[in-house]
């Protein structure tokens, strides 16, 4: 548990963060996976100013930023869950979450193996997570007595993403908005919506000032190192962008493109996913390209 400023506290993981907002009246923003909320509830049990937990944000409808709900609304069943209309889609689909709670039982195997969590660790299942309230672009909603939420639609990674802005704190929360932090100088871009949607996304997530950047996996950023951060995500989209463009150019084929790819990016901490799921990402991100073209 790491308190990242006066109302909001980071728990969970190294690779799973959740971030708890408010000091009576709380949300808990991020909701990862069945795993990670098995590290979140470890250090929930001996806090001793445990908040209220009033709101649990669905930040997007992946399955290792929703695979959570379950056993977070176990942990608190006054909770409403909120989403924006498209994740409700999302989480309204038994086909779809049979898949991502496959995913969540792989990601729990993974935690295990790395000694993160308990080998008797239960990865919980759903057909259908109901969404209490929907969410989306100019909502705001108050938490204890002066700190509020405001609500910014973050598409380009996923039609459903959300972040989520403390003005008072000046702290944002941009899920995967800017990509997947590989390490702490390296990105994997993820404009699975689309490239140009997901520029336009960074750019207008650099115009709030901020202080504090809460990112799901991985590393917090502070300060000036935030613009840095950014900036890397730009660059990083930029360049899979050209390079898929050129290799397109050339004439080479797809198979070895998407391979040149998965070689590039899958290291350190996108290791956490199965080969699977990132063949399938460049796969999305080459098609993305081709619709640019």
């Amino acid at each position: 548990m790491i308190r990242l400023s006066e109302n909001v506290v980071q728990l969970g993981n190294r690779h799973f963060n959740y971030f708890v907002v408010g000091q009576k009246q709380a949300a808990v923003i991020e909701c990862g996976v069945s795993g990670g909320v098995h590290s979140f509830e470890k250090q929930w049990g001996p806090w001793k100013e445990q908040p209220h937990v009033k709101y649990l944000l669905a930040m997007h409808a992946h399955f290792d930023h929703v695979c959570g709900l379950p056993a977070l609304r176990q942990l608190f069943p006054e909770a409403g869950i909120l989403s924006s209309k498209e994740g409700q889609k999302v989480l309204n689909n038994p086909k779809i979450l049979a898949d991502f709670f496959s995913q969540d039982d792989s990601m729990s195997e993974l935690l295990i193996r790395e000694g993160i969590i308990d080998a008797d660790v239960k990865s919980f299942s759903a057909d259908r997570i109901v969404v209490d309230e929907i969410i989306g672009e100019g909502d705001e909603f108050e938490l204890d007595s002066g700190l509020s939420i405001k609500v910014i639609d973050a598409p380009g990674h996923s039609p459903c993403g959300l972040a989520a802005y403390l003005p008072s704190e000046q702290m944002m929360f941009i899920s995967d908005a800017a990509g997947f932090q590989i390490n702490d100088n390296d990105i994997f871009p993820v404009f699975f919506q689309g490239y140009e949607i997901y520029m336009e996304t960074i750019k207008k997530l650099m115009s709030f000032p901020v202080r504090i950047l809460g990112i799901p996996h991985e590393r917090i950023w502070f300060d000036s190192d935030i613009e840095l951060f950014y900036q890397r995500a730009i660059n990083s989209a930029e360049t899979a962008f050209n390079n898929i463009r050129s290799m397109l150019d050339d004439g080479i084929d797809d198979d070895i493109i998407k391979s040149t790819l998965v070689s590039r990016y899958y290291k350190d901490a996108l290791k956490i996913y199965t080969p699977a799921n990132i063949n399938l990402c460049v796969h999305i991100l080459l098609r993305r390209v081709k619709e640019c073209l």
